[in-house]
């Protein structure tokens, strides 16, 4: 049965009883133990929140969604049914009188008798069964007005596709198009009007909307995909699949083994899906699926769509230059739909739990709602008003139609409280200062025992896995918590090592001897990083944390951000050749640069971001080698910090829809000169910090001196790569002018 959870954000929600099967496991319930926001507890004490209350919440929050836009579907359907209705009561008004004679006696005919009304289509047949209780005089009793809307609708019907469209061409011009129409004809349409066409075009919409119609299985698999989108995070969620599995990528780059490979490609996603089949398997839940109507066997399709919510299926690229070429010839083909779990027409609920066009989706409602509750700072944004006036609409998109969930278009400015509030979680949470240097410290302690032997964990096929290797395998990852922490911080000292001078008098072969000296030698230096992972998070919890000693943004980046928003004089972006950029510092001397605005480059957003993460790791190897020359004893770490609205440097509404009060079936983009008048000129903000791992034994005064040591050269390093140092006053905004060559 269904079970009732009290939510200290949503209140009391209701879980269908097979969300409650599949909390009810151990690999949903090892969620308990995995922080939400990661190393944030550290520095805001009530960040005590885990992803097992966070997933339970998206779970309500889609259903609530999914409802929301099914009881609008309904309200959509619901006159064209009622027209339909008259429709068919106009069709038994046309009968002849030997039928009508037989409709009288209705309620005494039998099924031969229906057999002998052949001039009858199907639909009418079964609509003269369902009226066997009813009485001739009810039909006779419709309003004027209702037979006259049936007689044009019925005449509406009778005309091919060509004259509807003159008939269009008629009602906004008189002459226009419809030179071949006799003059009978032309007569005869000339007596509609614009609302008597718009409602037989909405009549013969009415199947294609109950085929978008949301049904239950729908509502219970994007429950299901909220309730389990998170699965996959391994200790202190994002920490692990960023900076733990970066560094480990990082120690083996360069090493072609398929554990390499496939360090590249994991996401938390993707084990997400893992976990969750894994789930089903183990629990033997697929019975209890079927149980409630879903497809989970050959065909599987509530499986597949389930997991096609959670992460989207990779667009198939070509293999080959022949692949490519053909690709290029066949434009259709790269837009073919990508989703195999459900029709295009149901493609607004894949924007459910996560959005991948917008990023409006129920999973940032929840977490902004919670996080902000846990971290004590105020939530602008009301997921409950976006519920409300949320609808499926039709979408003119790439010269066809398809279906979008779409605000109401005086809600798009409180959009952007979405993209505000996301911003304002990371500016003061996830990219704080001081937590970034408990992650710093946390990535260096796991790093430390990855492979040590005491924190091995054991796989489905009796293997023993590293810490970084245990997402390959779901028996092995359900053990991996944030308990890792307190393993290592609390690990019993006084192993026996092996002596060896023991293990000499147990051997006779020389070589053996060797042998066993060798591994020795190789378990004390486990044991020598186990004790120094041990003194890191030791001073993590003694809040002796390694320092920030700079910050500074990339003036260069910002200049090329305005070749972007460039606009002057009424010239389009794709007419600006060459543009001169300056960048004014304050006191310090102005950095002019000009950039060319290549309209040719062919480059995929795929090739560009990695040609800029390519440029960035450059970027920290040089600055950390300034630092190391300058103090080769000491340790440094440079990370990138990125401020955005969720959409990198793109305004996060540019893909979203809205309808308008006087037509809510259609959306369509709003302007952005159209929503608000005072939006950032940059929706993204990047830079980079500098982390010195200072050794425990300094003083204080050493600490200050070398500090200040670091944050010279720092500054200096700035100077040169077009840098601004934050440390010192922030510089006012760039002036951009354009000019064509």
């Amino acid at each position: 049965m269904a079970k009732v959870f009290n939510d200290p954000i949503h209140g009391h929600i209701e879980l269908h009883p097979l969300l409650v099967k599949i909390i009810d496991t151990p690999q949903f319930q090892r969620l308990r133990n995995i922080k939400q926001l990661g190393g944030v507890y550290f520095v805001y004490p009530g960040a005590s929140h885990n992803r097992f209350e966070h997933s339970i919440g998206v779970a309500h929050l889609a259903g609530e969604l999914a409802k929301a836009l099914k009881v609008k579907q309904l309200e959509q359907i619901k006159p064209l049914e009622e027209l339909k209705e008259l429709k068919e009561l106009k069709k038994l008004k046309k009968l002849k009188p030997e039928y009508l004679e037989q409709l009288k006696k209705l309620q005494n005919l039998t099924p031969q008798d229906l057999k002998e009304l052949q001039e009858l289509m199907p639909e009418d047949l079964d609509k003269l069964k369902k009226l066997q209780n009813s009485k001739l005089e009810d039909f006779e009793k419709l309003k004027a007005e209702e037979l006259e809307d049936l007689e044009k609708l019925v005449e509406l019907e009778n005309l091919d596709f060509t004259k509807l469209e003159k008939l269009k061409k008629l009602q906004n011009s008189k002459s226009e198009g419809l030179e071949e129409l006799n003059p009978e004809d032309k007569k005869m349409l000339q007596r509609f009007k614009p609302k008597d066409v718009e409602k037989f075009e909405k009549l013969e919409r009415l199947d294609e909307l109950k085929k978008s119609l949301i049904s239950d299985q729908d509502v219970l698999c994007v429950q299901i995909a909220g309730l389990c989108h998170d699965l996959g995070h391994g200790p202190f969620s994002h920490f692990f699949d960023g900076m733990f599995m970066d560094a480990i990528k990082r120690d083996k780059k360069g090493k072609a083994d398929k554990e390499v490979t496939d360090n590249e490609k994991w996401t938390h996603e993707k084990a997400s899906i893992e976990m969750f089949k894994h789930l089903l398997d183990q629990n033997g839940l697929k019975e209890v699926m079927k149980k409630y109507g879903l497809k989970v066997d050959e065909d599987g399709t509530d499986l597949v769509f389930i997991e096609e919510m959670i992460k989207k299926p990779q667009d198939e690229k070509p293999q080959n230059d022949a692949a490519q070429d053909n690709e290029h010839q066949n434009n259709d083909a790269s837009k073919k739909w990508p989703y195999k779990g459900r029709e295009e027409k149901k493609s607004f609920l894949y924007e459910i739990v996560s959005n991948k066009n917008t990023g409006i989706d129920v999973d940032k409602f929840d977490y902004f709602a919670r996080d902000c509750h846990h971290l004590g700072i105020p939530n602008s944004f009301d997921h409950q008003r976006f519920v409300m006036f949320a609808r499926v609409c039709d979408v003119e998109e790439d010269r066809k139609k398809t279906k979008h969930i779409c605000s109401r278009d005086k809600e798009s400015a409180n959009l952007y409280d979405i993209f505000q509030q996301r911003l304002s979680i990371h500016r003061r949470a996830c990219q704080h200062k001081i937590k970034m240097a408990v992650e710093i410290m946390l990535k260096d302690a796991l790093i430390l025992v990855d492979d040590h032997p005491d924190f091995k964990i054991k796989s489905s096929k009796g293997e023993m896995l590293n810490i970084s290797q245990a997402n390959g395998d779901m028996e092995a990852y359900t053990k991996l918590t944030d308990h890792v922490f307190e393993r290592i911080l609390h690990y019993q000292e006084g192993r026996k090592e092996p002596s060896s001078e023991e293990e000499r008098k147990k051997e006779q072969d020389l070589e053996q001897a060797r042998e066993i000296l060798q591994r020795v030698e190789e378990e004390r230096k486990k044991e020598q990083d186990l004790e120094q992972a041990r003194e890191i998070l030791k001073r993590v919890m003694e809040r002796d944390l390694y320092r920030c000693v700079g910050q500074a943004k990339e003036i260069k980046e910002r200049l090329k951000n305005l070749v972007n928003d460039i606009q002057e004089d009424g010239k389009d972006r794709d007419e600006v050749n060459n543009v001169t950029l300056t960048y004014n510092m304050g006191n310090e001397k102005s950095i002019t640069k000009e950039y060319s605005y290549d309209k040719e480059n062919s480059k995929t957003p795929e090739d560009k971001k990695k040609e800029k993460k390519e440029a960035l790791e450059k970027i920290k190897e040089d600055l950390e080698g300034k630092l190391s020359e300058c103090s080769p004893d000491d340790k440094f770490e440079v990370i990138d910090v990125t401020l955005d609205y969720g959409m990198e440097n793109d305004d996060p509404l540019i893909k979203a829809y809205f309808y308008r009060k006087d037509n809510p079936d259609k959306g369509e983009p709003i302007p952005k000169s159209d929503v608000f008048s005072v939006l950032p000129d940059w929706f993204s903000d990047e830079m980079l910090r500098v982390y010195w791992k200072n050794p425990k034994e300094l003083t204080d005064e050493q600490i200050k001196t070398k500090e200040e040591e670091f944050k010279k050269v720092f500054n200096d390093w700035c100077k040169e790569n077009g840098y601004k140092d934050l440390n010192k006053e922030v510089p006012s905004a760039g002036r951009a002018t354009s000019g064509n060559e």
